[in-house]
């Protein structure tokens, strides 16, 4: 049992136990003894789970490797599911490719796929281990190696080279982005919507927008942007492991939102088509829905979706604005739709609102 009140951060008996048995060097002990701290503190390893840690994680490589794959052996056969994926991704911290097997690998790369992000040197060797066994880094393991890399400002220079070689340009594990990587008509087209930058579209990213639609078709371009916004509401395919402070699955893919921005300034620099208020409206509202604990599920898309609204100037875009303003909003975003609001009514010349 764990020690009294509070047990799930603080046991500082089984502490004193993991020491004795790191120190007389009962590793199969020490696997049953971990695995149960699991268990019992839902795999959240702070107060004194951070002395756990403390103490294991000096073990030398080869001891530690053994005990990834004796807690892998252990929580498989537990009688009820027991969650490990931070126990073996700090058990993993340090270890050099030469030393991890492809069956620690492959269970690391999916505990890593379930994270936001993670250390950088960890994903570098679970890339270099996926390519040692299977020539590819898998694209989940790219995901996570992305947003690491958007979310670290030093010490993801390791990650860029491996993501240079990508092939698909969007993350998996939302819908919508892995329609976009199968059904984009051109290897340009997701990559220029990439580089879309700043609160509107700039002039020469525009043109090579406008052009690249042309070349391709513009109604065949908008039907696929049009489709794939549709899919920005459905649940992830790859499940996140929850964050202290929200839930990340409810949250857009901060790689992938780059991408949806650039699709939703597209929309605003060719010809202007009757059903493209109602999708980007559609958008700006998934994107703006509020995620308890985080804000919108993306700032950054119902900024781009609002510009765009306001840039289609059309009374059906004024409406999917004035539907957007509706809802509860984040006071500075409140104060650019109702200036877009404003504007649009007066060069529509609708001083009340629209019906």
């Amino acid at each position: 049992m764990l020690d009294g009140p509070g047990s799930r951060d603080h046991y500082p008996q089984r502490v004193a136990r993991v020491r004795d048995l790191v120190a007389v060097g009962d590793d199969a002990m020490l696997a049953v003894e971990l695995v149960d701290l699991a268990a019992r503190n839902e795999d959240v390893w702070r107060f004194d789970g951070a002395h756990v840690r403390t103490v294991v994680e000096v073990l030398p490589p080869a001891r530690r490797h053994a005990l990834i794959l004796d807690v892998l052996d252990r929580a498989a056969a537990a009688a009820q599911p027991v969650p490990v994926d931070a126990l073996l991704g700090w058990l993993a911290r340090g270890l050099e490719p030469g030393v991890l097997s492809w069956r620690a690998g492959r269970y690391l790369i999916d505990a890593a796929a379930a994270a936001e992000v993670r250390a950088p040197n960890d994903l570098r060797v679970l890339a270099e281990v996926a390519v040692r066994e299977t020539g590819i880094v898998p694209p989940r393991l790219l995901a996570v190696m992305r947003r690491t890399e958007k979310a670290y400002r030093l010490g993801a220079e390791a990650l860029r080279p491996w993501l240079e070689k990508a092939l698909d340009p969007l993350n998996v594990g939302e819908p919508w982005a892995e329609a976009a990587n199968a059904e984009a008509p051109d290897p340009r087209l997701l990559p220029h919507a990439l580089t879309a930058t700043g609160g509107r579209p700039a002039a020469g990213w525009s043109r090579h927008a406008a052009a690249l639609a042309a070349g391709l078709g513009t109604s065949e371009c908008r039907v696929l942007i049009h489709h794939w916004f549709t899919l920005v509401s459905q649940p992830r395919t790859i499940r996140l492991r929850r964050h202290a402070l929200y839930d990340a699955n409810e949250v857009l893919d901060p790689h992938n939102a780059l991408a949806l921005r650039g699709l939703v300034y597209l929309l605003a620099v060719i010809p202007p088509h009757p059903s493209d208020p109602s999708a980007v409206g559609r958008l700006a509202r998934d994107a703006a829905e509020k995620v308890p604990g985080h804000g919108p599920r993306s700032q950054l898309v119902m900024y781009a979706a609002a510009h765009t609204l306001e840039r289609l100037g059309s009374v059906p875009a004024l409406r999917e604005l004035e539907q957007l303003r509706a809802r509860k909003l984040p006071d500075g975003f409140a104060r650019r739709v109702d200036a877009a609001i404003a504007r649009r009514r007066a060069a529509l010349g609708h001083p009340q609102p629209t019906r």
